[in-house]
């Protein structure tokens, strides 16, 4: 988060000459930014309920908001005051839409709990991450890019390394043609060209998704892959979170440099790791 609105690479090695590769420490009583807390809140619903709530997730999401919400995006917001005025959580998004909320990135910064409550079935995998997208980002840029991270994240769970093929097979004639122009270009494409700090467009879910799909294609470390999101410009803390996601569902947690546990905490460390495996003994459990 430090670096996000600093804008340009350039602007942030100005700011952090000596480069920006650790923690910084929360703030007293918000141990979590919007990416983060909004994730964890997605991952114990699906968990406590066993499946997508979306009364109960708004809700948890609604509180957090009130309580702390520190970094929470305009569209998020617009939607979730809806939310907590008594509007139904998909009119709500859809509201939000109509009122000119823009194809920002908050619903893929949270969506990977569904990838692990619903690796084990392709389809509900992809209904739920459009519909905890739609709470609060209903373009179908938001809806389908969700569906995208997942799907990769799962095929990632799976061990296939090759994973760009399928989800263009999944997306192919539903999802927006912008969106899946860009998950083509991933392949080919350099990191040089990647759409990390474009003009006017800061945050914007095509961009986020393209760059994190390229980073679990081409990074071969979830460490220098962050580090390089993290000072490159543009929406830093979302494009990292997204790419991180998905670096972790290839990698593991091993993946993780113990550094960074340590200053997460080993305690939240391992809640978030405990939970995560509520998700996946879930998907064990059904029928």
């Amino acid at each position: 988060m430090p670096t996000e609105r600093l804008g340009t690479a350039k602007a942030i090695r100005e700011a952090f000459p000596q480069g920006v590769r650790d923690l910084q420490p929360p703030p007293k009583g918000s141990p979590f930014d919007d990416d983060a807390a909004m994730t964890l809140l997605l991952a114990e619903s699906l968990a406590e309920r066993g499946d997508l709530d979306a009364t109960d997730v708004a809700g948890r999401w609604v509180k957090w908001m009130k309580v702390d919400g520190r970094g929470v995006g305009l569209t998020t917001q617009r939607a979730l005051r809806l939310i907590e005025r008594g509007v139904e959580p998909f009119e709500a998004g859809r509201q939000a839409r109509s009122a000119g909320a823009t194809a920002s990135n908050g619903a893929v910064m949270r969506c990977i709990p569904v990838a692990l409550r619903y690796h084990d079935n392709v389809d509900k995998l992809i209904r739920v991450s459009t519909q905890q997208a739609a709470i609060t980002h209903a373009d179908e840029r938001c809806t389908w890019g969700a569906a995208a991270v997942n799907l990769a994240a799962r095929e990632l769970l799976h061990g296939n390394q090759y994973f760009i093929e399928e989800v263009l097979h999944r997306l192919q004639g539903a999802a927006p043609r912008v969106l899946i122009e860009a998950i083509r270009r991933v392949l080919w494409e350099q990191e040089s060209d990647l759409p990390v700090a474009v003009p006017n467009e800061f945050g914007y879910v095509v961009h986020c998704v393209e760059i994190a799909l390229w980073c679990a294609v081409h990074h071969p470390s979830l460490e220098e892959a962050l580090i390089f999101l993290v000072q490159a410009g543009g929406d830093t803390d979302t494009n990292a979170a997204v790419a991180g996601a998905l670096l972790g569902a290839r990698h593991g947690e091993t993946g993780i440099p113990p550094r960074w546990l340590d200053q997460l905490g080993r305690g939240s460390a391992r809640g978030v790791s405990e939970l995560a495996e509520k998700l996946v003994q879930a998907a064990s459990r059904q029928p």
